[in-house]
């Protein structure tokens, strides 16, 4: 059983200086390397949009989401430029956040 101090957490912007229509400009991370897997995320949006998702919320109607990201995390993040945040800062914006799952969309 994972407790809360084994979980990560991360802020990625996105790469390019021009962020494309529709996305967001900010990433929030909730990691766990023993599952190796990202289980929530947020995104900021630069319209102050805050969207979430998680294992949990993908998996309301019976789907099996073992993770966020289709691969492994040093997979999904070796190119990333993650800023290690606080868990605070994640609960943060993850409860200013509507749902919004992205894998298996009804």
């Amino acid at each position: 059983m994972e407790t809360a101090g084994s979980l990560e957490y991360y802020r990625g912007r996105w790469p390019e200086a021009t962020v494309p229509e529709g996305e967001s400009e900010w990433v929030l991370y909730e990691i766990s390397r023993e599952r190796d897997a990202v289980l929530r995320a947020v995104d900021l949006y630069s319209d102050g949009r805050v969207t979430r998702n998680s294992i949990e919320i993908e998996q309301r109607h019976g789907d099996d989401c073992p993770s966020l990201i289709d691969c492994s995390l040093d997979e999904g993040f070796a190119d990333a430029d993650l800023i290690p945040i606080d868990r605070d800062e994640f609960e943060q914006h993850w409860e200013r956040g509507t749902d919004e799952p992205f894998w298996f969309v009804r």
